[in-house]
């Protein structure tokens, strides 16, 4: 009976393994002989394919993607290559594939913030690709002194996701609240992206109270719970949702005093708005004494 030779058989293991830590360190040429040791001990390896692009690649990075008199096209390109090809083809790393791509991010992002590119290219914009390499600090510092940021929903989104991977937790709901108002078609994707347990939880509340009403009405509702909406009183979009988050933050203040002729006119105002959300409103108003004045 032919006994198997244990350490004959884990040299394709230890081959991808040396690769792996090539490619790590971004080193082409080690990454290159690395493949053909591993080609050598393992023909028909399944991860051929994936580490062939890989070394080509890392052979070429950064400087190969340098274009001085055309950055915004060369990191484009990369950002492209890196989002449909490597990140796809680094799962081959297992972990260290992670190091991998972030580091791929960052070197990007700090050639964008270098070039200049302006947040009117998203994907290209350096807060966004220090997003993805997992940078948070620098994410807030690069979207926080873009002009207009209050009115722009991706500075918003940088700042709520920034924010809250900073641990600064209230800045984060000031910045989520106001991507509610300005992107609401996306802010459930946001919610998740978010992975933030008290948003998961205040946004499903909010779709049971008020699931007909889209994200608009969200600061309006949180400012109706309590949730900390009150903090972007100032610059609020237009809109119906907006103003009953206006009508909201005033009537919390103006029934502190007694019913009055201001608080019913603010709630004509707010049932004009919306049936349904004055509905919700008006529900929870039976624990208020009126009190004439």
């Amino acid at each position: 009976m032919q006994q198997l030779d244990i350490f004959a058989d884990s040299i394709p293991v230890q081959r991808a393994n040396a690769l792996i830590a090539a490619l790590s360190r971004f080193d082409g040429t080690a990454s290159r002989h690395a493949l053909q040791a591993l080609i050598s001990a393992d023909p028909g390896h399944a991860g051929l394919p994936h580490f062939h692009v890989l070394c080509e690649f890392v052979s070429h990075w950064p400087g190969g993607w340098d274009a001085p008199s055309r950055p915004l096209d060369a990191i484009a390109t990369a950002e492209k290559m890196i989002t449909e090809r490597i990140i796809s083809a680094a799962a081959i790393m297992g972990d260290a594939s992670l190091a991998l791509i972030r580091t791929c991010w960052s070197d990007l992002a700090q050639r964008s913030e270098a070039a200049g590119v302006g947040p009117e290219h998203p994907d290209c914009f350096t807060a966004e690709l220090y997003l993805r390499a997992q940078q948070p600090s620098d994410v807030v510092r690069t979207a926080q002194r873009i002009p207009g940021a209050d009115r722009r929903a991706a500075v918003q989104r940088w700042l709520g996701l920034g924010h809250y991977r900073c641990g600064a937790i209230e800045p984060s709901r000031t910045s989520t609240l106001r991507y509610a108002w300005l992107a609401p078609q996306r802010f459930n994707a946001f919610v998740e992206e978010m992975s933030n347990p008290t948003l998961t939880r205040d946004w499903r509340n909010f779709q049971a109270d008020l699931g007909d009403l889209d994200a608009t009405w969200f600061p309006a509702w949180c400012a109706h719970e309590k949730k900390g909406g009150t903090t972007i009183a100032d610059n609020v979009p237009p809109g119906n949702g907006p103003m009953a988050y206006r009508l909201v933050v005033g009537l919390s203040i103006r029934e502190q005093g007694g019913i009055c002729a201001a608080v019913y006119e603010d709630r004509a105002r707010l049932k004009r708005l919306d049936d349904s959300f004055f509905a919700f409103y008006m529900k929870h108003r039976s624990d208020l004494i009126p009190r004439l004045r």
